[in-house]
């Protein structure tokens, strides 16, 4: 063989190696957790979308009702109005939650602040108006920990970021409020304007169920890409954006639960809600349970406790 072809063998079973290696490094291997997110002790519970079936969906009403009942936090969701405020609202339009219609994007925080949550929960009820995000981290201080998933479906920048780290340094509130996201891109900008601020990436392995497509309006379904639901490309995804916890949806793979869970990982899983499902749920031990019925999930925790002493 000739020096040359020898040579230009060497390089390209050098960089053929190189090549695997990275991609075992970046999509196989899940090194030991090594953030800033809390471990171990109690597992502790989150009220889904503020109370779960026992309140208004994301409302303040609600969640000021979790903390007086003692859960350690509440779990909702915001979103970018028109004016560039971020409000707690679930749906993407407001027409299946309040009287209201059209896209919380396409309404001021002042019309959205007009429309009551409380009439879609219970016939006759009133007063759950829809809150800014703001006033939910005034009103969790000294109570539990606030988690926001911002809502934003494209990489494009909206500058949600940026004010979502302007009200929790406005409220030394790095400690108490938890911002996820099921964009890895969202959570990345985070950390470039504030590495304090706790971020959680949310993943599951599916796209949508019967169940969540119910809650979604013609025209405002987003998919999740493809990519988000392997398990490969987001133990890369995770080493670029270094999240300080995980919020696992509990229908995902158990091995990949069990690995996460055995390098370390803070998980929150959301939301087992049958007592079957729960009781699963809290035998792994995660960092946290996110549930729609949040009393259930408390006592289970607690029974766990009893037969653990």
């Amino acid at each position: 063989m000739r020096p040359g072809s020898r040579l230009a063998r060497n390089i390209l079973l050098a960089v053929l190696t190189l090549l695997a290696g990275g991609f075992w490094y970046l999509c196989l291997y899940e090194p030991r957790y090594a953030g800033s997110g809390a471990a171990g002790g109690r597992t502790l519970v989150f009220a889904h979308r503020g109370l779960g079936n026992y309140g208004p969906d994301n409302s303040l009403y609600a969640a000021k009702q979790a903390y007086a009942d003692g859960f350690d936090g509440v779990d909702v969701d915001g979103q970018l109005t028109r004016d560039g405020k971020i409000v707690i609202f679930h749906d993407l339009s407001v027409d299946r939650l309040t009287g209201g219609t059209g896209r919380v994007s396409e309404h001021t925080l002042e019309e959205l602040t007009k429309l009551d949550l409380a009439p879609k929960f219970k016939p006759g009820m009133t007063g759950a108006f829809v809150a800014p995000f703001e006033e939910f981290v005034e009103q969790s201080g000294g109570k539990g920990i606030l988690m926001v998933e911002l809502k934003v479906p494209s990489a494009s920048p909206t500058g949600i970021e940026q004010e979502a780290v302007r009200i929790i340094r406005d409220h030394d509130a790095r400690d108490r409020v938890f911002l996820s996201s099921f964009n890895p891109v969202i959570l990345n900008r985070l950390k470039r304007i504030d590495p304090g601020i706790r971020t959680v990436l949310i993943f599951m392995d599916t796209n949508w169920n019967a169940e969540l497509l119910k809650e979604i309006k013609k025209g405002d379904l987003v998919d999740l890409p493809w990519f988000l639901r392997r398990e490969s490309t987001r133990r890369a995804i995770r080493k670029f954006i270094r999240p300080d916890y995980l919020s696992v949806n509990h229908e995902v793979a158990e091995s990949t639960i069990d690995c996460l869970l055995a390098r370390g990982w803070p998980i929150f899983l959301w939301t087992p809600d049958r007592p079957e499902d729960i009781a699963r749920a809290v035998a792994k031990h995660p960092y946290g349970i996110i549930s729609d019925e949040p009393y259930r999930a408390r006592e289970s925790v607690r029974d766990a406790q009893r037969q653990a002493r």
